[in-house]
């Protein structure tokens, strides 16, 4: 998720010598985002049809884990090797879905994720994810940088 904070460049050089405890800070936003996303879809997530639970039921066939049954959200995933980043993911462990992923990344960016049910859960909650991550870099860069 592209975030646009206006910084001085020196500062965020400054930054990179020393990420771990902004990426730290950046987990509050970020785990919301995901916990926000993971809840409104839990409300569009498929459910089994008629035809299914009816064949569970004639024990046709092994039961299977419900889709709404599954759902996580772990994190945070902090990346400090080439490109320093800090994830938290939300989906559902099942075959019928995968996990899509809020996080804050300093370099390459996912422009077009693969559609899934879950897009729409992220998509209304990245605005509250953008403002927060700015908030939490700005207020960070205040802190431990105030002459600049």
């Amino acid at each position: 998720m592209p975030v646009a904070v206006k910084v001085k460049t020196i500062l965020l050089k400054r930054l990179l010598e020393n990420p771990v405890p902004l990426l730290r800070d950046l987990d509050m936003p970020c785990r919301d985002a995901a916990q926000t996303s993971f809840l409104i879809s839990s409300f569009l997530v498929p459910r089994q049809s008629e035809a299914e639970r009816w064949a569970y039921y004639d024990g046709e066939t092994e039961p299977a884990p419900a889709l709404a049954d599954t759902g996580f959200v772990s994190g945070p995933e902090v990346n400090l090797v080439r490109y320093i980043s800090t994830t938290w993911a939300a989906g559902y462990e099942h075959p019928a879905a995968g996990a899509i992923h809020e996080g804050f990344h300093w370099d390459e960016q996912t422009i077009n994720p693969p559609p899934h049910f879950l897009k729409k859960g992220f998509r209304k909650a990245r605005g509250a994810a953008r403002k927060g991550v700015a908030r939490v870099v700005k207020a960070y860069l205040a802190k431990h940088f105030p002459s600049h």
